[in-house]
């Protein structure tokens, strides 16, 4: 009788831990997938573009003086009352993008960093002259340093 309850209690033990495996299993993956669809859309909102503004085509020598930087850039902003702000500030916003891109020699460009740099410098700058919103991504549609 004692082999037959070591058997007994042997399946028992054998059927939980299947369950067990089962049950957490199942609840990790639910869990795991719904945070992950929750990720999803939050990525898909952050991805989504805003209202846009070209404010076009830049040819600036560089401060190391024998090198030219050529950018064309588009501006994402926070709302389309930006964009009218931004087309009567044009002057302004393209002095200011100018005076960065003059500053800046080869070396500071050149690296994946340094144009993510120059990015938020050209935000940053143009930022501090809006009143009816903001600037949240500057897109350059060309860039070529020679």
């Amino acid at each position: 009788m004692s082999d037959e309850k070591k058997g007994l209690n042997l399946i028992i033990v054998v059927v939980l831990t299947v369950l067990l495996a089962t049950g957490s299993s199942y609840f990790m993956f639910t869990k795991l997938g719904g945070m992950n669809n929750n990720k999803e859309e939050v990525n898909k909102a952050s991805k989504e573009l805003g209202p846009t503004t070209s404010i076009g085509e830049f040819l600036v020598n560089l401060a190391d003086g024998r090198r030219f930087i050529k950018v064309n850039i588009t501006l994402e902003v926070s709302n389309d009352e930006v964009v009218s702000e931004i087309g009567e500030r044009t002057p302004q916003v393209r002095d200011a993008i100018i005076s960065i891109l003059r500053n800046k020699d080869t070396k500071n460009i050149n690296s994946n960093d340094g144009v993510r740099k120059l990015r938020m410098e050209i935000m940053d700058q143009i930022n501090q002259n809006l009143l009816k919103g903001k600037i949240t991504n500057v897109f350059f549609t060309e860039f070529v340093v020679q």
